[in-house]
């Protein structure tokens, strides 16, 4: 863990390092040597890797989450001293990625959607995301999510969470629609699962146009239509000369 900080140009006289008002990391400049560790249950710290401005702490459990507070001094003549105090959590991350279920895999317009997607342990609980190809379900007013969450006796989390919504023609643009949960704890850890839903609806047949003829075409009215001008042409021959 880091402490930083600014003295103004004034020479550092001690930072002290406590856990839920419990000191146990001291270090003074003008001691020697300038590190003392102050025995505390499940803390244990690497000396040679802990200095002025940074502080290690090594085989960390669960116990140790609680707020740490660094305590940094200046030197005479002010001796101000300033604190800082901080949330920190050890985790425990989920063994698996998130599980999704369905009840099915193919839905037609209408049809209720119910998506369930299941975080297995974990220290503190994980957030969960849902998203339907790759846009975030929360944004989308047609979606409803429910999450719960159940505590082991052991402080494990168990997160469960639910999408539902309506199918219709905008949520399967192309016929196909990709749900995604995604787990994460801080910027520690992420995963995620996905699923693929099928439009039940069957495909469109394709529209099929005949094609006009017209007097120029070469299909068989317009040559029907030759022979009958001819015809007319030699019957009127025939009783122009008659006349």
């Amino acid at each position: 863990m880091n402490c930083t900080y600014d003295l103004e140009n004034t020479a550092l006289y001690s930072i002290k390092w406590y856990l839920r008002d419990q000191e146990f990391y001291r270090y003074v400049p003008k001691e020697s040597p300038p590190t003392r560790v102050f025995p505390m249950s499940g803390i244990i710290v690497n000396v040679q890797e802990s200095d002025e401005n940074k502080v290690t702490i090594v085989n960390v459990q669960r116990e140790l989450t609680g707020y740490y507070k660094c305590e940094v001094s200046a030197d005479a003549p002010l001796f101000h001293t300033g604190i800082k105090t901080k949330l920190t959590y050890v985790t425990n991350e989920p063994s698996s990625p998130p599980t999704l279920h369905t009840n099915r895999m193919k839905y037609s317009s209408g049809d209720l959607i119910n998506v369930s997607c299941i975080a297995g342990e974990s220290y503190p609980a994980v957030n969960i995301s849902w998203f339907l190809n790759n846009q975030t379900a929360d944004s989308m007013k047609s979606v409803r999510i429910k999450t719960t969450y159940e505590h082991k006796v052991s402080e494990l989390v168990i997160m469960r969470s639910y999408l539902m919504t309506r199918a219709s023609t905008l949520l399967f643009p192309t016929g196909r629609i990709k749900v995604i949960c995604e787990i994460s704890q801080f910027d520690l850890y992420k995963s995620s699962s996905e699923i693929e839903l099928v439009d039940n609806a069957p495909p469109k047949s394709a529209q099929v146009i005949a094609p006009s003829l017209s007097p120029h075409s070469t299909g068989k009215a317009p040559r029907l239509q030759n022979w009958v001008s001819i015809i007319f042409i030699v019957l009127f021959i025939a009783n122009t000369q008659l006349l």
